[in-house]
């Protein structure tokens, strides 16, 4: 993360932090979809001197930016912040294995109570 700081009489503090977007994560993964700058900015809402100054390194997107985006790229705002190595993000693909399936399940039926004897029951195993 890049800070810039300017000095008041003395006092030195951050004035800008930069969200640290991924330039080349941004541009590969335009480039495989064989998309333009100019493709991208359109299917992300966008202006193409933004998509530019983002690859360039010139200015970072704001939020919704940034998530307009990784939605067109189909990637996770955390992988082209480079939060992640994986593209779906932290969440990977969204499939439940069949333990997880298993106490959300227990959850949604028993509660608390149906969780906490199921770890019992795992624990004498």
């Amino acid at each position: 993360m890049r800070i810039l700081v300017k000095q008041f009489g003395g006092f030195v503090g951050p004035t800008h932090v930069m969200s640290g977007l991924q330039i080349d994560r941004l541009r590969t993964f335009r480039e495989q979809k064989g998309w333009s700058q100019r493709e991208l900015a359109r299917r992300s809402g966008l202006g193409l001197s933004q998509i530019h100054n983002y690859e360039a390194g010139k200015s970072d997107p704001s939020s919704s930016n940034l998530k307009s985006m990784a939605d067109s790229l189909d990637v996770s705002t955390d992988f082209l912040l480079g939060r992640t190595d994986d593209p779906r993000g932290h969440m990977g693909d969204g499939v439940l294995t069949s333990d997880e399936n298993l106490v959300l399940n227990t959850f949604r039926h028993d509660g608390w109570t149906g969780i906490a004897r199921l770890g019992v029951e795992r624990i004498a195993k």
